[in-house]
């Protein structure tokens, strides 16, 4: 059985991913700020391509593979990504690629709960666009296949810079 998750975990986990995409080159899995942190997007539509945009500004931070089963969009992504990212319509083959550390899910909703479970499974961490899930049981999903692995669920007003707000909850959970 699992232990259960107490609010200070949930916040350290949580600051680690927002790290991710929101400009701290150091995640849960502990990358050196020298370290190349590859991301994989998957659902490239209009949201994510506007974090897409954030991410490429980023030092330290390759968006390694785009996944979109729609052309337009996966063509826009590929415009956007490193030029030698991996690019598909299959999710799963950029979750199991070893050289993604973490992945951007801006997927339609319902595809909101699989891909984190299976971004999960996979090891890998996750920065979800919100709803996560449409059901409770799809929030104990999530939980149950945590694998070590840190989803977190965007719900920050788009009008907020980033960087403030990401700054302000690493220093809150850094002092307890």
């Amino acid at each position: 059985m699992r232990k259960p998750y107490n609010r200070r975990s949930f916040l350290k986990n949580s600051a680690a991913g927002t790290a991710v995409v929101d400009g701290y080159t150091a995640t849960a899995r502990g990358y050196q700020a020298n370290e190349t942190l590859n991301i994989g997007c998957l659902g490239t539509g209009g949201r994510c391509q506007r974090l897409m945009k954030s991410l490429v500004k980023i030092s330290g931070v390759r968006i390694a593979a785009v996944c979109d089963v729609w052309d337009v969009r996966l063509e826009q992504a590929r415009m956007l990504a490193d030029p030698k990212a991996f690019s598909t319509k299959i999710f799963e083959e950029v979750l199991e690629r070893s050289d993604i550390d973490a992945v951007l899910i801006g997927s339609p909703d319902h595809w909101h709960t699989p891909m984190t479970i299976a971004a999960c499974e996979a090891g890998k961490d996750v920065y979800v666009e919100k709803p996560l899930t449409h059901e409770p049981s799809e929030g104990a999903a999530v939980i149950n296949h945590g694998n070590g692995s840190h989803p977190l669920c965007g719900s920050r007003p788009l009008r907020s810079p980033p960087r403030a707000w990401t700054g302000d909850a690493v220093q809150r959970v850094g002092a307890g």
